[in-house]
């Protein structure tokens, strides 16, 4: 417990709440949650925790973009009033914008990668997965309540 509070404690500087993206108190509550899972799950030493952060929230901000983007795009190739062609050219954007994501994470993998270790790494992308599931079906039981 001690050494967790020494990691927030460390990361606070670096950490974004509210990205973009995310609106009000609830997307500050799932963010710090998030943070929360992954400080825990990667146990950061205090020298690899500013650095840690400092590039995963550059990469978090970047791709949260690539996101809206894609989601912009995708509601504009939905619209009753697009042509047909604006359909296909908006489709093939979305392509374009899903490489640049894939580019994206690529390059932030070598980031990180310098910043903590490989297994370490392994367990960020494990923990990125349980935490999305574990919010899907959180959202999922209050659409059912």
């Amino acid at each position: 417990m001690k050494n967790l509070i020494i990691y927030i404690l460390l990361l606070l500087p670096f950490v974004t709440i509210g990205q973009r993206g995310e609106s009000g108190q609830r997307g500050q509550k799932i963010h710090a949650a998030k943070i929360g899972m992954i400080t825990e799950r990667l146990n950061l030493t205090p020298e690899q925790a500013p650095q840690f952060w400092a590039v995963y929230n550059e990469y978090e901000n970047k791709r949260i973009e690539l996101k809206k983007n894609i989601r912009r795009t995708m509601d504009e190739a939905s619209s009753l009033t697009s042509t047909d062609e604006k359909i296909v050219a908006a489709q093939k954007q979305v392509l374009v914008l899903r490489r640049k994501e894939t580019d994206l994470e690529e390059e932030y993998m070598s980031k990180i990668l310098k910043t903590i270790t490989p297994r370490q790494f392994s367990e960020l992308k494990r923990t990125e997965a349980n935490f999305n599931k574990m919010l899907l079906e959180r959202l999922n039981e209050k659409e059912n309540n």
